[in-house]
């Protein structure tokens, strides 16, 4: 009987640093899945080569900033809070990516 108990803490007492570890890696994985697919979508005018696409960046950001408006959803986290609980990136970070991402796809055209 107490070796059963001991057993059972020691063995949460393992796991839960594995636990929290695990889940800040997966976290951090999807949150450069949403980067990558942020930038695909500031790219899809080059990639499609239609010009209806050209905007998409500014409208993923202003559809962004309407689902945080309906949603009520805070936009200052602290970043290691964000880092460990979240799988998305905050909405200050997808818009200063999208900002950098449509910069850098108006630098390639000038070239």
């Amino acid at each position: 009987m107490f070796l059963a108990y001991f057993s059972n803490d020691f063995l949460k007492m393992i796991l839960t640093p594995i636990e929290a570890f695990a889940g800040m890696c997966i976290n951090a994985v999807s949150r450069r899945f949403e980067y990558e697919a942020d930038r695909f979508a500031c790219e899809l005018e080059t990639k499609l080569e239609d010009k209806n696409m050209a905007d998409m960046g500014p409208r993923l950001g202003r559809a962004l900033i309407t689902l945080h408006v309906k949603n009520l959803s805070t936009v200052w986290v602290d970043w290691l809070y964000s880092a460990y609980h979240h799988s998305h990136p905050t909405l200050t970070e997808r818009l200063r990516a999208l900002e950098a991402y449509s910069g850098k796809g108006k630098e390639r055209k000038s070239e």
